[in-house]
């Protein structure tokens, strides 16, 4: 018989990403800019929506869709194709450029689905106000970030 895990299990075994992407939210420089580990400030930013997201979804894993796990899942991936590519010789290797691109498109999709999903459980949660999940939702990034 084949073991199916359930959506919960599934976003919960995705958050080692999450917490490799806070890094950066959590250490904060003294002119309030976020420290990151990225020379790509793009990257930096995205991985700052995807946490204020993926904050919302820790509160209710059920709230993520197939769709965002399976954006996570991809990001997953193209993170650590860019990890190795970092692991290679930065001024001799091309091919930095081109995974920073495809980890970012990553988590411009993650940041879309996810987002939807983040932004639906926040609408039908506000009925039955949660002020650590308020908080969250309030953090979101807009629609158009």
């Amino acid at each position: 018989m084949i073991k199916r895990h359930s959506r919960p299990a599934r976003l919960l075994a995705l958050l080692p990403l999450a917490v490799a992407l806070a890094a950066p939210v959590m250490a904060r420089a003294d002119d309030g800019d976020a420290k990151t580990n990225d020379d790509d400030p793009t990257i930096n930013q995205q991985g700052f929506a995807i946490n204020k997201i993926l904050r919302v979804l820790q509160t209710n894993p059920d709230a993520a869709g197939d769709s965002c796990i399976n954006a996570l899942k991809e990001m997953h991936k193209a993170q650590t194709a860019l990890g190795k590519e970092e692991g290679i010789d930065p001024e001799h290797n091309q091919d930095i450029g081109v995974a920073r691109d495809v980890l970012s498109s990553e988590m411009e999709d993650v940041t879309n689905m996810c987002g939807a999903d983040a932004r639906t459980y926040c609408r039908s949660a506000a009925t039955h106000p949660d002020p650590k999940l308020t908080a969250a939702c309030n953090a979101l990034p807009t629609e158009e970030d």
